[in-house]
Formats: structure tokens, sequence, C-alpha cells
């Protein structure tokens, strides 16, 4: 009995452990396997927040690209938002109605997934918001002109650019600085070499050449022969646009009155030489010339300082040109670099315009503008072209200094080959930017244009007149553009809602 007792009375404090053992253990591999849940959807959360980050960004710099298109082919006189100082509250360019490029408050909007609705954070879209503000406008006569090569001349342009992607907080917004300059080139009337008799007017543009000049008629003169358009009220030719000094002609060889030698010949001689082929540096018929016969300008020649910039610079201060001095202007052989061409072909391919016949090029070229294409590209490379003014719609011909400056210009490669423009000179006029670096520019009958030209070759044959107006000089055609990114960030300074 006494054993009996003894075991009946022995302590029971561990009965039940192993079940409480395993309830912890339970309980434990339960708080385990929630807590992975938890952090396995967590991670899934933020894998497809920044999933929706990343295509947020990418939808930003699809707004960026297509802002980079419009400041190749747009209207730069129509980029009239002012861009603020930094911390600086929009002001009144900047808050229009839209959708706008100018507008930060009503900006242009594409929702890239064919969805409707605002493009917001927490909207059902993917999309971007895009506007651009004037950091500083291009203008094509700019005080750089004076003491830089001839692309001294650039616009800076911001772009803020907000990707939006589905309903999370998928919201990036981009700040892009953007530099606009012209190709560099003798911008006015350039060729190698100037040969005929015709009848020709440079109006407000200039005259280069690395060859000589024949025909120079006098500019307060009437006379057949090559000219610029005087302005009686200041008794001096008009002013280029682009230069902002008298338009006058400019030439690494000879100018001559004569119309058949560079020389003297039939019809006058040298500008800058006397009859006993003496330097003549300042010649007041044309005090704005310059050639390889002149020389340094001394005050109170009549020709030194005759027209003050808006600088406050003086031109001329002498009579001499050389090729250094063309390059200055932006001179290169061909006008154009190799890879500069062949991008122009890229664009004329893609734009079904490269060599197009004639009797489709006017409803190619309608169906751009249509398109939003308002600066297409012409590129010939099968040899001699023949272009009358009917070939080119009506919306790429204007007024010159027309009350609105409305978009519409063409750039017109020929290469290995020559063209020929006929169709007459009443306006409208074609405005355009015309290249034939290898061949001979011939405008028989009079066909006027507003724009640029380098040729190889211009045959002043016919009465073709050439223009340049403050349109076509601050607003150069889309296709001799250089656009480039100098500054990316993100703008995170503030809401992207």
């Amino acid at each position: 009995m006494d054993g009996v007792r003894a075991r009946r009375s022995r302590p029971r404090g561990d009965s039940g452990i192993g079940v409480v053992t395993v309830i912890m253990v339970m309980a434990v591999l339960t708080a385990l396997a929630t807590t992975g849940v938890t952090v396995a959807i967590n991670n899934l959360g933020n894998a497809r927040s920044d999933r929706q980050s990343l295509s947020a960004l990418a939808s930003s710099e699809a707004g960026l690209a297509q802002s980079i298109q419009f400041l190749r082919t747009g209207s730069l006189r129509s980029l009239t938002c002012v861009e603020p100082a930094a911390g600086a509250a929009l002001g009144a360019t900047c808050t229009g109605a839209g959708p706008s490029w100018t507008s930060a408050t009503n900006p242009m909007q594409v929702n890239i997934d064919g969805g409707t609705g605002t493009c917001v954070s927490g909207g059902v879209v993917n999309c971007f918001r895009v506007w651009i503000g004037t950091v500083k406008p291009y203008v094509a006569r700019c005080p750089e002109r004076t003491l830089d090569p001839a692309n001294g001349c650039f616009g800076i342009y911001r772009v803020h650019s907000t990707g939006v992607v589905g309903s999370g907080p998928g919201a990036r917004a981009v700040a892009v600085d953007v530099r606009v300059a012209p190709y560099v080139f003798p911008i006015g009337v350039f060729s190698e070499t100037f040969s005929g008799n015709g009848n020709v007017g440079l109006h407000y543009e200039s005259l280069f050449t690395n060859g000589c000049v024949t025909n120079r008629q006098r500019d307060d003169q009437n006379g057949s022969g090559f000219a610029f358009v005087w302005d009686a009220a200041n008794n001096r030719p008009v002013i280029d646009t682009v230069y902002d000094q008298p338009a006058s002609a400019h030439a690494t060889g000879a100018i001559s009155t004569s119309n058949n030698s560079c020389g003297s010949g039939s019809g006058g001689g040298p500008i800058h030489r006397g009859n006993g082929n003496s330097v003549v540096p300042c010649n007041t018929n044309f005090k704005y010339d310059q050639d390889a016969d002149g020389s340094a300008l001394t005050a109170g020649d009549g020709c030194y300082g005759a027209y003050t910039r808006a600088d406050g610079t003086k031109y001329p201060t002498t009579s001499a040109f050389t090729l250094a001095e063309l390059q200055r202007y932006g001179y290169r052989p061909r006008g154009l670099t190799d890879a500069q061409y062949d991008a122009l072909r890229t664009q004329a391919q893609a734009q079904n315009t490269y060599n197009p016949s004639a009797g489709s090029l006017s409803a190619t070229l309608t169906s751009l503008y249509a398109a939003g294409v308002t600066s297409p590209v012409i590129y010939y490379d099968t040899g001699n072209i023949s272009l009358n003014l009917s070939d080119i719609p009506a919306v790429f011909k204007r007024t010159v200094n027309p009350a609105t400056c409305t978009p519409g210009n063409v750039t017109i490669v020929v290469v290995n080959g020559n063209l020929s423009y006929s169709g007459g000179n009443t306006s409208p006029f074609l405005a355009a930017s015309t290249f034939v670096p290898d061949g001979t520019l011939t405008g028989q009958g009079g066909f006027n244009t507003i724009g640029t030209v380098f040729a190889n070759i211009i045959d002043l044959g016919g009465n073709p007149d050439y223009y340049m107006d403050s349109c076509f000089a601050d607003n150069p055609p889309g296709a001799t553009r250089d656009v480039r990114v100098t500054t990316w960030r993100e703008d995170d300074g503030k809401d992207v809602n």
C-alpha cells in the first residue's frame, strides 16, 4: 500500500507538455507563413509599383520624343511660353487654353494605350502630358553673329513631360533642355560660281561665293544684272535679315561689273581695281561688297563703318574677303556634311518624297501637310531635275513678311545633278531651302523663292528674285534644324498630378 500511495503522490506538472509544444510550433509556423505571405505580397506590390514607375518614365520620355519632333518641324515662333525662373510661379504666357504645347495648365496629352479619360495619376489610362517653355528663343539676328561662326545663334527650350501609368502611383515627370539651331552654312544665296546675264534681285539677304561674281550692277540704278534692293530713304541696300548689315556680295574671288568676265571686259571691270589695276579699297558705288581685291578701309574714306549694327559694331571695316571669312559664315564644301545629306535622304524616304515624279509630288505633299508634316524634304539623286511652281501645293507658298507667320516650307535637295526652276515669279512665292551641291541651279523665266540657296553653280539667266524675311529666318525649315538634348533631370520638386 505504501508503494501504491507513493506512486499516486508523485507530481504531474509536465503532463500535456507535448500538446503545448505542438501548439507553439504551429503558432510559430503560422506566424512565419503569414510573414512570408505578407512579404511576398509586399514584394509583388513593390514590383508592380516599380514596373509602373518605369513605365511612367518611359511614357514621359515618349512625350519628350514627341516634343523633339515638334521642335524639328513646328513653328518656333509659336512657342510663346516664357519658362519661369526656378521657384517662380507660372506666368500668363504658360497658362492658356489647351491642349497646347505652350500651356502648363492645359498641356498636350496623348493616351498611349488608346484609352479615354484625363491623364492624371490614379486614372485608368497610360498617357503623357507635355508642354514646352522657352528659356532662350531662337532668333536669326543675334549679337553672336558678329563674333562667332554662322551657327552662333541658337534657342534653348525646356520640355516638361509627365508620364502616367494605370491607377497606381505610376506618375513620373522629366524636365529636359533642348538646343535648337539651324545647320551650319552661309544663310542667304551661296554658289561656288555665278554665271549668266539675267536680271536678278536679292531682297533682305546677301550673296556668298567661293569664286567670283560677274554682272554686278549698282543697287541704286535700274538695269539688267545682279543687284540688291535699294532703300532710298536710307541711301543704302536693304538690311540683311540674318546678319544685321546691308545686303551685299561676298566673294573670295573678284566682283566685277563686266557681264562676261571677272576681270575687265565688256561692260566694266573689278569693283576694287582702278584703271591701272591698282587696289581701290573703297568703291562708294559698292561700299558694302567684299572680295579678294579689297583691303582694309580707313575712317573717312566713304566706306568704313557706313552702317552701325544693333550691337554697336561697325560694318564694313574692310573690303577684303577670304576663305577664312567665308568659313566664318559657316561655309564647307557641298554646304552640309555627308551625314546631314544622309539624314535628309532618310527623311524623304520616310515621307515618300524620295525621287518623286512630278505628277505625284503635289498630292504627296498635300497629304503630308494634312498629316502635320509642315516641313517636308524633297530629295533627288537621279540626275537633272525640272520643277514647276505648280508641282508644289499652295500651303508651301506665301507672301513676304506676312502678318501671321504660318507653317509651311520645304527643303529641296538635288545631288549629282542640276535643278531647273520654272513657273512664274508672282506672289505667293515658294518658301524653301534649296541645296544643289554638285550641279547648277537655273531659274528659267523667273521662279521667286523665300529662303536660302546653296548650289555649286547658280545660272543667273532669266529674272528670278530671292527673298528672306523674319518669318523664314526665325523658323528655318525643320529638316535643316540641329536639335540636341543638353540636360535631363527628373522634375520631382512638385506633385506630378
